[in-house]
């Protein structure tokens, strides 16, 4: 230690000794890079939503600097941060690291965005250790603004860990100590936390990278015989002694196969034009997103099913039931997918089908589509695909039912299904589900997820072919990222193996278990065996005949883990029924969710410290505009604790709310119109200690906490709050009270779309949009100052490599300002003092009100969701039930102004439902 400090002791004076422009700035020479670090002060003209951005470049006349970190520096840096205004008070000088090549002057811009210019000579250090301590402290700095952007950013940190990895490699530094979060991702593949596997997830796709880049993935050929699947508990599921009602169609579905059923065409077409309204993804009804993955459109194309003016007029008239099935949910990556029709009007389906597949067959004749009758399960189906496999639709028909399906493998179940024996409706499963939400209830969506469909997700197959997927697509981005580095730094040569020697890629690079590899084909990468980025392969489509070693262990480890702590895969239902309550567009979804059979022990904390469902509960206040609670257990009793956390509807100041920083956080917390409250005293809020001691409260009750905390004991509640007033009038009229249905957490929102409290939701939202616009912006930036990317080009560098569109989610555009070294990104939204933000849930919620039960063998969710919807011009697109990865499509087309006939909307029913 005493060594290091003596060495950035020397640093700094070197520093300081130097003359005008050199006394900010200093350039050590070395071999392969020499390392540099200058000073400069920010302009007035820099203060604003640029600065916010990491508008900053450094630019060398001859292109000789490379990966800078930049640091902005502030007075008092250190208590801003703590206050959370570190990014409001502008900052009062920037420092930039980097490295460089060659021992001639630099002649160097830094924009901040004001370019200012400097031209420094490199000097010799004066002993090794020297250039080995700026070096040192270059790297540190590096990985300090990687870390900070990884606080931002909403897309995967494949570059970033690509980087790290690779300049490690390449110089020899010792990879940075991992945060906590980071030794977390470390573990991604786990078996406990396999579902992130399932999800694919960020924290899988950085690990990947960073195991391929240090050369710690599975890469020895597949020798050896695909492991046993896990043996799995079967569920308890009797038969019925009397006949069940249930829909044909399920008796056309395979058991594996999740299950989304809408009854008619016309559901159908209500939830697609809901998606339209809300941007195409039902994720965006909450909040706006930063990036655009255009799922629906990609499976639309894919499955060569477009809805024709014939299916919207006469939907329902042609079509008598409709359902999405498939295996996965991968949409990302290229799913097992499909619809699946029971016809009216068999000819008239058929030609419609036909039709689109003929349509879509002449418009990508280019990317080699074909159209042939194949064989399948020795019957004649259609196939239409593509080379790499963004098209691929297989068109089987049994009787009066229709499959269009990603996957050959769903079509071959479909084909070949016994339905009275092996189908999703023969099983006894699939019958209990109907029991319990029967057909009766005329449902507008019924979502089923079998046990089978899960074990599935965890087969030998789906695990194994996973994480090979995983590293195709990982070596894809790595390629990607290789060559522009390496052209970054003037290597001539860009073919595999020479990036290899240079350290670009990894020696393992290529180098996997089933022998497939990255190819190119007219510009564009793809995997040999997969196809492209977001149209793989389905997986249930990829025999896996053999694995690896190390595949063997994996698979071994997951099963391990599950036959121990896991054993049985719960199957879930779910019923979702839509009626009007107004004639002002609102609507009501009830939504009665269930898990059965449920295994309490496999969920842990979770279930052991709920109480049991109770129909006693803590009655909102007046005034209360939001309520949660729930039942926990006593640690030391048998007794059952009520928690509470409500919102008072009363005017927020909106000012006070700002993201970031200890102070700013609680400072938010002392302005909310809230409270926590408990019952029966004492409970835990009671045993919160101040400064060493408990509260004593005084002869009203009201005892004192530091920070503006108060808390009052009244009628057997305990109650917390910052505001002592709220405690006031709201402990009065804290009471118990009896719901009709037992439960061990509920939660009620009433309309916030105009109460006091809406402002401050509106601002909350606006904040969070703001952080992904500015997000994005700092990562074009970023790819052009450490891959040399043309900053203009950054932006298609960066959805290329993603295989995403970046959007701007406070709905501006991204654009380019400036010139030459003073180019940067801005969003048309910034600045803009006309923006009418609004919240993308504040559009359409009007309240929510639901509850939750665990007993008896299954928890079932009860939830009523009051929504007000336009009325957009009725157009198809097939939704994505994304149950594991996100995604979003296009924005809402601008409205035509249309005399559209008044959609019907079913009256309340009360059969067969709960509230």
């Amino acid at each position: 230690m005493r060594i290091w400090l003596a060495l950035l002791g020397m640093v700094a004076m070197m520093l300081a000794s130097a003359s005008a422009h050199a006394a900010e700035a200093v350039a050590i020479s070395g071999q392969p890079f020499g390392v540099g670090q200058i000073t400069v002060s920010f302009q007035k003209a820099d203060f604003g939503d640029p600065v916010d951005s990491n508008s900053f470049a450094i630019h060398e006349t001859d292109n000789r600097i490379f990966y800078p970190a930049f640091e902005k520096q502030r007075v008092l840096g250190f208590l801003q941060r703590l206050a959370g205004i570190d990014g409001v008070t502008p900052p009062q000088r920037l420092t930039v690291y980097f490295l460089f090549t060659g021992n001639e002057p630099l002649n160097i811009t830094v924009s901040t965005p004001t370019p200012q210019t400097f031209r420094i000579t490199p000097t010799p250090p004066p002993h090794e250790s020297m250039l080995t301590a700026m070096e040192l402290l270059w790297w540190r700095k590096y990985h300090e603004a990687f870390r900070e952007q990884k606080e931002w950013a909403n897309y995967p940190m494949v570059m970033e860990t690509y980087l790290t990895a690779m300049l490690s490699r390449r110089l020899g530094l010792p990879m940075p100590p991992l945060s906590k979060s980071e030794m977390e991702d470390q573990d991604a593949f786990s078996p406990d936390q396999s579902v992130f596997v399932l999800m694919n997830s960020d924290k899988v796709r950085a690990a990947e990278m960073r195991s391929v880049m240090m050369d710690q993935s599975i890469t020895s050929p597949a020798d050896l015989p695909t492991p046993r699947p896990i043996n799995w508990t079967d569920i308890i599921a009797p038969r019925p002694a009397s006949e069940v009602p249930i829909e044909p169609l399920a008796k056309a579905v395979p058991p594996d196969c999740f299950y989304v059923r809408f009854g008619k065409l016309s559901n159908y077409l209500w939830l697609n034009k809901l998606l339209e309204e809300n941007g195409g993804d039902l994720g965006m009804m909450i909040a706006a997103r930063g990036v655009k993955l255009g799922l629906n459109e990609v499976v639309q194309k894919q499955l060569a099913l477009k809805q024709s003016e014939l299916s919207e007029l006469f939907g329902d008239a042609v079509v008598a039931d409709v359902a999405l099935i498939g295996r996965d949910a991968y949409t990302r990556e290229g799913a097992a997918i499909g619809m699946i029709f029971q016809a009216k009007q068999n000819d008239l389906l058929a030609n419609d089908i036909n039709k689109n597949r003929k349509d879509s067959l002449r418009l990508n004749k280019k990317l080699g589509a074909k159209l042939e009758t194949i064989k399948v399960a020795g019957q004649e189906i259609s196939a239409l695909t593509t080379p790499d496999n963004t098209i691929r639709s297989f068109y089987a028909r049994r009787g009066d039912f229709h499959l269009v399906t990603t996957s050959r493998t769903i079509a071959e179940q479909f084909i070949t299904l016994n339905a009275d024996t092996d189908s999703l409706g023969a099983t006894a499963e699939f019958l209990q589900a109907r029991m319990r939400l029967p057909l009766s209830r005329e449902d507008t969506i019924f979502c089923y997820m079998s046990s089978q469909f899960f074990q599935g997700l965890y087969s030998p197959q789906y695990r194994v072919e996973l994480r090979r997927r995983l590293r195709a697509t990982t070596e894809i981005e790595l390629l990607k990222l290789a060559r522009a580095a390496a052209m970054n730094e003037g290597l001539p040569d860009l073919k595999d193996e020479t990036l290899i020697a240079h350290g670009f890629l990894p020696t393992s690079y290529g180098r996997r278990p089933d022998g497939s590899h990255v190819v190119e084909i007219d510009g564009k990468l793809q995997d040999s065996l997969r196809g492209a980025p977001g149209n793989f392969l389905p997986i249930a489509d990829v025999a896996v005949t053999s694995v690896n070693l190390e595949e063997a262990r994996d698979f071994e480890r997951v099963r391990e883990f599950h036959v121990s702590h896991w054993s049985q895969m719960d199957p879930l239902m779910a019923g979702i029924y839509r009626f009007k309550l107004d004639d002002k567009g609102t609507e009501r979804l009830t939504i009665d969710a269930r898990m059965t059979p449920f295994v309490e022990e496999k969920y842990g904390m979770l279930t052991d410290r709920l109480g049991p469902p109770v129909k006693r509960q803590i009655v909102p206040a007046p005034g209360d505009v939001a309520m949660m609670q729930f039942v926990l257990k006593g640690d030391f009793d048998n007794q059952l604790y009520h928690y509470a956390v409500g919102l008072q509807d009363v005017p927020f100041p909106v000012d006070s709310y700002a993201s970031g920083g200890l102070l700013n956080t609680l400072r938010m917390m002392q302005s909310t119109p809230g409270y926590l409250t408990a019952w029966p005293k004492p409970g835990l809020i009671d045993r919160i200690p101040v400064l060493g001691r408990l509260a004593t409260p005084d002869q009203y009750g009201y005892s004192q906490f530091p920070f503006g905390l108060w808390r009052r004991e009244y009628n057997g509640f305990s109650t917390l709050s910052f505001h002592r007033e709220i405690l006031q009038y709201v402990t009065p009229q804290l009471a118990l009270g009896e719901d009709e249905h037992s439960a061990q957490a509920r939660i009620h929102i009433g309309d916030i779309s105009d109460a006091n409290v809406t402002p401050l939701a509106n601002a909350m939202a606006q904040s969070w949009a703001k952080r992904g616009s500015l997000s994005n912006v700092r990562f074009f930036e970023e790819i052009s100052a450490q891959l040399g990317v043309p900053v203009d080009k950054s932006k298609d560098f960066a959805e290329n490599l993603l295989a995403v569109e970046f959007v701007c989610p406070l709905d501006g555009k991204y654009e380019t300002v400036g010139e030459g070294a003073g180019e940067r990104w801005i969003s048309t939204a910034w600045g803009n003092k006309k923006l009418e933000f609004e919240a993308n849930f504040l559009k359409w919620f009007r309240g929510l009100n639901a509850r939750v039960s665990m007993g008896e063998g299954q928890v079932v969710l009860n939830a009523e969701i009051d929504m007000w919807r336009e009325k957009p011009e009725p157009t198809l697109k097939l939704p994505t039930f994304n149950f594991f990865g996100g995604g979003a499509a296009k924005p809402k087309a601008e409205k035509k102004p249309t005399k559209e006939k008044a959609e019907e909307i079913p009256p309340p029913v009360t059969q067969g439902q709960e509230f």
